[in-house]
This record gives C-alpha cells, structure tokens and sequence, in this order.
C-alpha cells in the first residue's frame, strides 16, 4: 500500500500557466519569431525549457540558446508576481501530512526554480524533499527527476502514486512503475489524460484530498 505521494508542481499545486504563456509570447516576438498560439505554449507545459522552445519557434543553435536565457529572466521576473498556489492546495497538503504521508515533489523546473517557487508560495514546510531538473540530466518525460524522490524518500515504485497534470507526468510516473493520478485543473485535458489510464482522475482538489486519504496504508 501506498505510503508517499509525489507531486508535479506546476498546473497541479502552483498556478503559474500565464507566466509560461507570456513568458514564451515575449521572447518569441523579441527574436522577430512566426508567433504561436497560446493553446500551443500550454501542450507544452511540462516540457524541457529547449525542447519547448524548439518545437514551438523552430528555434536551434545559437538562437535557441539566446531564448532559452531571454526565457528564463522573464519567467523569473513574472512569477515574483503573478505565480501562486491553487486554492486547496495547502489545506490538502496539511491533511496529507496529518495522516501520515510522506510527500516530495518531482517537477520540470530548475533545481533553483523549484526551492524558490515552493518557498515563494508557502509550500516548502509541507514536503520532506524537493526535485527540479539538475544540470546534466534530463527532463521529464524521462524519470530522472521522480526517480530522485523515490531515493529521497526510500520507498519503492509501488509505494508511491505520481500526482500531475500532463501526460509528461503519467509517461514518467509509468516509466517506473509508479501509480499516476491526473488532475483536471492543469494544461491537459480529460481526454488526453486518460489516455493514458491513470489510477484515478481529479476533478477538483477536495476529490483529490478524499480519494488519496483513503488509500494511506
């Protein structure tokens, strides 16, 4: 049974969709890029920062470098304002650790991005370890980083359930062999999400919070 929760960050504890959005809008049109909807930026949400750019501006080289830098900064400077936790998100993670669970998250940011995000929004207190994407290795759907929280934490794959918003969470969580659950309030939808047959799908935070008490072993 299960005993630790791993969960995505962004688009499942931390609303942050419009940083991304206008963050990828304006480097896009600093660098005189075909602009792109921003239906297109959201699929991509979860995504490595230069494969997302790749894909969504044909961006390589010395260009993609340059926008991935430009991306960055103006992430960083949008988020000090506008990214925040979803309403539900501490109270379920209280609840969570009053029951006894372990709790780690394993997301697509930065290493740096994800301590100073997590500290930002209140969430830090409420999780035995952190996971972002360190240098040198890779991002999700690769399961390096959900890999690192099941180290950190010491339980084994089937001990654990995956917590996410996109299908880059449910292909990591399943690369390992770990219970995914999907939820409805991040960039991808019901149908895509349960395509990839999650163990169980949230419609909304207190669904979430009912469903994992009572599977606590």
């Amino acid at each position: 049974m299960a005993n630790a929760i791993i969960f995505d960050l962004d688009g499942t504890l931390a609303d942050s969709t419009e940083c991304v959005v206008r963050s990828a809008h304006t480097v896009g049109a600093a660098a005189n890029l075909p602009p792109v909807t921003d239906e297109a930026i959201r699929q991509r949400i979860g995504e490595p920062l230069g494969p997302m750019l790749t894909a969504l501006f044909g961006a390589t080289g010395t260009t993609l470098d340059e926008l991935v830098v430009a991306y960055s900064v103006e992430y960083v400077r949008l988020t000090a304002t506008m990214e925040r936790a979803f309403d539900g998100s501490v109270a379920l993670l209280q609840a969570l650790r009053d029951q006894g669970w372990r709790l780690a998250i394993a997301t697509g940011k930065s290493q740096n991005g994800a301590d100073r995000a997590t500290e930002r929004m209140g969430l830090a207190p409420y999780f035995d370890s952190i996971h972002g994407i360190v240098p040198g290795t890779p991002g999700k759907p690769h399961p390096a980083v959900l890999q690192r929280a099941l180290d950190a934490l010491g339980v084994a794959p089937e001990d654990a359930i995956m917590i996410g918003d996109t299908t880059f969470d449910m292909d990591m969580a399943a690369a390992l062999g770990v219970d995914a659950v999907a939820v409805d309030w991040g960039v991808h939808n019901r149908a895509v999400l349960m395509g990839r047959t999650p163990v169980f799908y949230a419609d909304d935070m207190a669904a979430l919070g009912d469903w994992l008490c009572g599977r606590y072993s």
